[in-house]
C-alpha cells in the first residue's frame, strides 16, 4: 500500500492542473452553481443502470452498472459526495472484492469523445464530486494568487476528473464491489501508450517504472459485473 505521504510531487503537481478550473471558478465567483454529487446522502451513490467500457488483458470490455457508488463515511471527506482521494477505505461495502484502476489525464487535454469517463461529465454510478483537500500541502506553493482559504474551497469539493478503467480479473461476470485506485499519467504520449496495450499488466509495468504516478488509494467503490 503506497502511503500519500510518499506520493510523487509529479501526481500533486498535475492535479493542480487538473483542478485549475475549479480553482479559478472558486476564486472568482462564489455564485457559481455547485458540481452535482450524484448520491442521495454522503457516501452513497444514486442507483442507475448503465454501462461504460474498461480495458483487460488486451481487450475492450463493459461494465454493468447496476447501484450506486459507496464512499467510506470513516474517511474524512467534505465533498458532497463523501468520496475523496488520498487517503485508503477503513471499511469496505463487503467482505469480498477487487481493485478497479482508473487512469487520470494530468496536465494535457484528452478529446471528450475519446475517453470514456471525461471531465464534467460524470459516468453512470459514478460521484460527481471529490475531496482532494489531502493533496493542499503540495498545492500550496502552485498558487501563490490564492489565499489558503480558497484553495481549501477549491479542493473540498472538486469535480471528478475523466479517466479510463483498467481491471485485472473478470471477476467470472458476476456484480461485485469494486476497490477504486488512482494512477496519473503526465504525459499523452504515455496516455495513448498505456491506452494502445489495454492491459493492467502493461500500466503497472509502467508505475514501476514510475513512468506515471504511484497508485493513490481513495474511500470510493463502485458496483458492476464484467461481461
Amino acid at each position: 500500500m503506497i502511503k500519500v505521504t510518499n506520493r510523487a510531487r509529479v501526481f500533486v503537481a498535475s492535479v493542480a492542473i487538473v483542478v485549475a478550473g475549479g480553482v479559478g471558478v472558486a476564486a472568482a465567483s462564489a455564485a457559481t452553481a455547485p458540481t452535482p454529487s450524484n448520491a442521495t446522502q454522503k457516501g452513497v451513490g444514486i442507483n442507475q443502470f448503465g454501462m461504460t467500457k474498461s480495458f483487460f488483458n488486451g481487450r475492450t470490455v463493459s461494465f454493468t452498472y447496476s447501484q450506486g457508488f459507496y464512499c467510506d463515511k470513516h474517511v474524512a471527506s467534505v465533498a458532497t459526495s463523501g468520496c475523496e482521494a488520498g487517503a485508503n477505505f477503513v471499511v469496505p461495502p463487503a467482505k469480498s472484492f477487487d481493485p478497479l484502476y482508473i487512469t487520470v489525464p494530468l496536465g494535457f487535454n484528452v478529446p471528450m469523445a475519446s475517453m470514456e469517463c471525461p471531465a464534467g461529465l460524470a459516468c453512470v454510478d459514478h460521484p460527481g464530486t471529490i475531496d482532494l483537500t489531502r493533496l493542499e500541502p503540495d498545492l500550496k506553493a502552485l498558487y501563490p494568487q490564492l489565499t489558503a482559504a480558497q484553495l481549501t474551497n477549491a479542493l473540498r469539493n472538486s469535480a471528478t476528473p475523466g479517466h479510463e478503467h483498467f481491471i485485472s480479473t473478470l471477476n467470472g461476470g458476476k456484480a461485485e464491489w469494486w476497490d477504486v485506485k488512482v494512477i496519473g499519467v503526465t504525459s499523452l504520449a504515455e496516455w495513448n501508450l498505456i491506452n494502445s496495450h489495454k492491459s493492467f499488466t502493461f500500466l503497472n509495468q509502467q508505475v514501476a517504472k514510475k513512468l506515471t504516478t504511484p497508485v493513490i488509494p481513495t474511500n470510493l467503490f463502485l458496483y458492476f459485473s464484467v461481461n
